[in-house]
């Protein structure tokens, strides 16, 4: 009785002859057994040296779509021994008990092998099989079915090695889902592919599936002279199976991706199957590892691809059964703010707990220092920068992007000290869902690197890295441009007094200069980077004296010099602010005043405690009030430099009988009264006054007719331009009338004067300021700055500024006044001011009905303020009621913010 053996198909090498495959076996893949059909007999197939016979192509694609993958039973008939190797024939039947090669006479695909029984076989029913395969036959042709037809040649156009550039296939190709079959597997991740293209053609390719790289396996296809003695990596032979089992020989949509390493013909891409994918199946049983130069091509993109391997690295599948998990640290995630941009790929931030930590972004390196690039110091003599490449726009960029942004930080790995390096923290920097490297390597302003094959020592975002670099390759940005590197040349305008003069004109000529502070030395000194004009320079805070901080460790810092120093750091460093320059020093250090977010960082210092006034320099300055009044701020309130300062009447270093007499000399109330009228006003309880003096008052009136006479006889002749402090005669805008003024600025935009015997300022045109000539120079500046004394009112910008100088005009236009002067505050005169004719006492003032109507908030902690505590009280007494009654400023409540901004 013949025998019926099982099988699987695991092929089909041609019309009418296949590769059979056994039982899976414990120890490897099963046994396998190429068997050719019996009696019958279809075209041979090409290849590299001959074409195929004609409907060669058509009778194995209806054995491969009718067998391949499928359980059948064959009956081995005999073998031929005269041929290599030996073939052995046979009859294939199938699950319903059709035989195969019936079928294929019966189609068209397979024609009748005449010829005697073997040995083995019976003649009879020899001659009987032959008999109904001919009668199949014979019904093929009548049909016209398959090799019989006559409407087509039954051939095909087919490369078997790609004769074309490979290049420019793929980018025909590419991104398209092309019909493809899978002829062979070398690998898990490498197939020898037949490709149906659209127009009717195939072409033969070798292809690597993109993002993966499995196990290699022992070639199992090389010529019977041949044999290859490196056997197959651990899991090779299993995983080659697994892909076999459920890819080999079946039609698949590939895509094509791109072009593999070395240079070679073949291809990148990924395979399509309604069943799955098979690079995510590979990496998930543990038959593969991702791999980076390929992964950011893989079409449905890295993020799948990672999580398949890390399933497989989490239950230490097959490659994976070694693994070890990386430990995170408690540090290893947090938010922070970014404090100053090192290099183009390193930056400083500060936690929450407020720790500096220097942090280097994660798998990504600066672009390198371009050739001819030179730093200030070494052998050159000059202190200029030329930089070559793209360091400068990377540090720009980063510098735009983070510096006094909040950032949550995720550190990836912890690189150690190296060859003389540094140990850094590496990590990726998201600000929102931006990661900034990313950002970075999509510019071209610096590239990935390329880590080891099993270093997990890199970025979790990785993949996003390598495919944002890919993209700037792409477009040629940055270090990827074949353009000529740029070149940022910055001159030093500070390298020496005669540099910066040269600087001077330009510097000064806007009123205001766009800056980036660079470096802080100590809290009134900078070095700054001025955009417009290219030149990096040394600044110094007009007006304000900081404290100096040590240079090195044995050096001691000055009293709040360190704190000044990190207070300048905090808000400025690597900020854009505003600078205007007023003049230069003799070490070419250019001296102005700095704005941060338009705050004057001069006043910030001084109202801290971290400064002092420069008496000199303050009075050249258009801020002089400014700053005085800060000062004065930081002395009521005790901060900084003035902790513990009880008046200008204590020196540090006195003996305890004079310092009783000094605070005795404070307590005790002044009695000097003066009439004197308001000239001008800068807030309700800020102004400048005229005293009343008969003599001086007379001596005014003629100097100001003599003034106007003279002016206006003398034929104007161009004035040289004045400099801020220079006493002049100028032209009042509302009267058209001269007078005599300070110089406080010169810009662009005009000379801005203070009229020195009235108080008010304006800023005018040049033409309309002569030169004071020396007759009207005898005279003292009859106008004097002045406070209200114990009360304050919000600025003139504030809420309510101004109803409290409509409020303070009501009471004082027009009237002389009378006025107690209870202090002298760094020249400002601090007074008490009565109406002659409603004051009946000493606490009637105008002060106190300024209170009254909700309009000043008392200061009760000024220095003077002992001496008069009924006067005090008093006025404490009616905020009391001005709250309680919800008047002036105080409507909606107690002003608790206002307060702060008195």
């Amino acid at each position: 009785m013949t025998q019926h053996h099982k099988a699987a198909v695991k092929s089909v090498l041609s019309g009418d002859t296949v590769i059979l495959r056994g039982k899976p076996r414990a120890n490897g893949p099963p046994a396998e057994r190429l068997l050719a059909l019996s009696n019958v007999q279809a075209p041979r197939l090409g290849n590299t040296t001959r074409d195929d016979e004609r409907f060669a192509f058509g009778a194995r694609e209806y054995l491969r779509k009718l067998l391949v993958g499928k359980e059948v039973m064959f009956v081995p008939e005999y073998t031929i021994t005269t041929t290599t190797p030996p073939r052995e024939y046979g009859s294939i039947l199938l699950a319903n008990g059709d035989n195969v090669a019936h079928l294929g006479v019966q189609q068209g695909w397979l024609k009748v092998r005449e010829g005697k029984s073997k040995a083995s076989q019976d003649d009879e029913a020899h001659e009987q099989e032959l008999d109904q395969l001919r009668s199949l036959e014979e019904e093929a042709q009548a049909a016209e079915r398959g090799q019989w037809s006559t409407k087509s040649d039954g051939s095909r156009q087919v490369a078997y090695t790609m004769e074309q550039d490979g290049r420019n296939f793929l980018n025909t190709y590419k991104g398209k889902p092309l019909d493809a079959i899978i002829e062979q597997v070398r690998d898990a991740s490498t197939y020898r592919i037949l490709l149906l293209l659209p127009d009717q053609t195939q072409q033969i390719v070798t292809l690597f599936l993109s993002g993966i790289k499995a196990p290699s396996c022992k070639r199992d296809n090389l010529p019977s002279d041949q044999v290859d003695a490196t056997p197959s990596e651990p899991f090779g032979e299993e995983a080659k199976f697994f892909v076999e089992v459920r890819l080999l020989q079946r039609g698949v949509k590939v895509i094509l991706e791109g072009m593999s390493q070395g240079g070679n013909q073949n291809f990148v891409g990924s395979i399509q199957h309604p069943a799955g994918n098979i690079s995510e199946l590979l990496l998930s049983n543990g038959m593969a590892k991702c791999v980076d130069w390929s992964i950011t091509m893989a079409t449905g993109g890295p993020l799948p691809l990672r999580n398949a391997e890390k399933a497989a690295k989490d239950k230490k599948l097959r490659v994976w059964k070694d693994f070890v998990a990386k430990q995170k640290t408690n540090d290893a995630t947090f938010d922070a703010q970014v404090i100053k941009i090192v290099t183009g790929d390193t930056l400083i931030v500060k936690t929450k707990e407020g720790v500096e930590r220097k942090l280097q972004l994660a798998s990504v390196k600066q672009a390198p220092r371009g050739v001819g690039s030179t730093a200030p110091g070494g052998s050159a003599k000059s202190r200029d920068v030329k930089e070559v490449g793209y360091q400068f726009e990377a540090r720009e960029f980063l510098r735009k992007k983070l510096v006094g942004k909040q950032v949550h930080v995720v550190v990836d790995y912890k690189k150690p000290a190296q060859d003389g390096f540094e140990a850094k923290d590496c990590a990726t920097i998201m600000v929102g869902n931006n990661d900034v490297a990313q950002q970075l390597l999509e510019k071209g302003l610096a590239t990935a690197i390329r880590h080891r094959k099993d270093d997990d020592n890199r970025s979790h975002h990785y993949d996003q890295l390598l495919i944002a670099e890919t993209k700037a390759q792409e477009q040629q940005k940055g270090v990827h441009s074949p353009k000529e590197q740029p070149i940022v040349r910055l001159v030093d305008a500070s390298e020496n007094m005669t540099k910066a003069r040269q600087f001077l004109t330009s510097l000064k000529r806007n009123q205001r200069q766009n800056a980036v502070v660079d470096h802080v030395a100590n809290g009134s000194r900078l070095f700054l980077w001025v955009p417009k004009e290219n030149c990096r320079l040394s600044f110094v805070l007009a007006g304000i004296r900081a404290p100096r901080v040590g240079r090195n460790a044995s050096e001691k810092s000055e009293p709040f010099g360190p704190e000044a120093l990190a207070y300048v750091v905090d808000q400025c460093l690597q900020h854009d602010v505003e600078i205007e320059i007023e003049n230069v020093d003799k070490t070419g250090a250019f001296i102005g005043n700095l704005f941060v977010k338009g705050d004057n960082l001069a006043v910030a210092l001084l109202n801290k405690g971290y400064a002092s006034v420069h008496e000199f320099s303050a009075n050249e300055s258009r801020y002089a009030n400014h700053f005085f009044t800060a000062e004065r701020n930081a002395k009521e309130a005790q901060q900084g430099l003035w902790h513990g300062y009880q008046g200008e009447a204590q020196p540090s270093a006195v003996s305890e009988t004079k310092d009783a007499q000094a605070a005795a000399a404070v307590a005790q109330p002044r009695h000097e009264y003066i009439d004197m009228v308001i000239s001008d006003m800068l807030s309700g309880s800020h102004f400048f006054i005229q005293i009343i003096n008969p003599a001086e008052i007379k001596q005014l009136e003629t100097l100001m007719k003599d003034l106007t006479l003279h002016y206006n006889k003398t034929r104007s002749e161009p004035a040289p331009r004045p400099r801020v402090g220079d006493i002049v005669s100028a032209k009042f805008t509302e009267d058209d009338c001269w007078y005599r003024a300070k110089v406080r600025r010169v810009s662009s935009e005009g000379i801005e004067v203070l009229y020195i015997d009235f108080g008010n300022s304006e800023t005018i045109p040049s033409h309309r300021i002569q030169p004071l000539a020396s007759q009207f120079k005898s005279l003292k500046p009859q106008a004097q700055e002045a406070v209200l004394s114990f009360v304050k009112c919000p600025q003139k910008e504030s809420d309510y500024g101004i109803e409290c100088m409509e409020r303070f005009q009501d009471l004082t236009a027009g009237k002389q006044l009378v006025a107690n002067v209870d202090a002298k505050e760094n020249g400002v005169l601090c007074l008490t001011v009565y109406d002659p004719s409603h004051s009946t006492s000493a606490e009637a003032s105008i002060n106190l009905e300024m209170v009254r109507d909700g309009l000043a908030a008392v200061t009760p902690k000024v220095r003077y303020a002992s001496a008069y505590p009924d006067i005090v009280k008093s006025l404490q007494e009616a905020e009391g009621a001005a709250r309680r009654d919800r008047l002036g400023m105080f409507e909606y409540g107690d002003i608790a913010v206002a307060d702060e901004e008195l």
